[in-house]
């Protein structure tokens, strides 16, 4: 019986531009490519080229920014994980996408991402992002490195200031 090869992609998070920011942000790299523009390859007629992580820091709302923290923080074995969103008003209530995140032994796996469609009602319900989800069926499931992952991400999901 042979043993299951896993291919882990490589995941790092660097100060970059992008096309709608103007100073360098952390930016998360998969196999060496931008997010924004790994997605914009896959749907150049979409409009994912230019948006940026959801940057705790830049979240303007401290509950979306605590909504996004509590999420990549989560002990949860399965979550779905706000990755990326509008860099026009840098909130959850535009364009956010999500990744399903499985913490497993030695890896973090994004089994799939999309584009949240879920309704947060009024007041927002931001528990609700990941309950509707329009899954981008090009996007191959992720496999990382654990102690890698959590070593990149921390630039994007930082800690909160109260």
């Amino acid at each position: 019986m042979r043993g299951r090869v896993t291919l882990v992609n490589s995941l790092s998070v660097e100060m970059l531009k992008s096309k709608y920011a103007s100073v360098e942000h952390p930016t998360i790299l998969i196999d060496g490519i931008a997010l924004d523009i790994y997605l914009h390859s896959l749907y150049p007629n979409d409009l994912y080229l230019g948006i940026i992580p959801t940057i705790t820091d830049w979240i303007d709302l401290k509950d979306e920014a605590k909504f996004v923290l509590s999420r990549f923080q989560s002990n949860h074995e399965r979550v779905i994980l706000p990755i990326l969103m509008c860099p026009d008003d840098c909130d959850l209530t535009c364009t956010v996408i999500v990744a399903e995140v499985i913490n497993r032994d030695n890896e973090v796996v994004w089994c799939r991402i999309g584009v949240d469609a879920s309704k947060l009602g009024i007041p927002y319900n931001y528990e609700r992002i990941g309950t509707d989800v329009n899954w981008l069926e090009l996007v191959p499931e992720m496999i990382f490195d654990k102690t890698s992952y959590f070593e990149n991400m921390k630039h994007v999901y930082r800690p909160i200031n109260e």
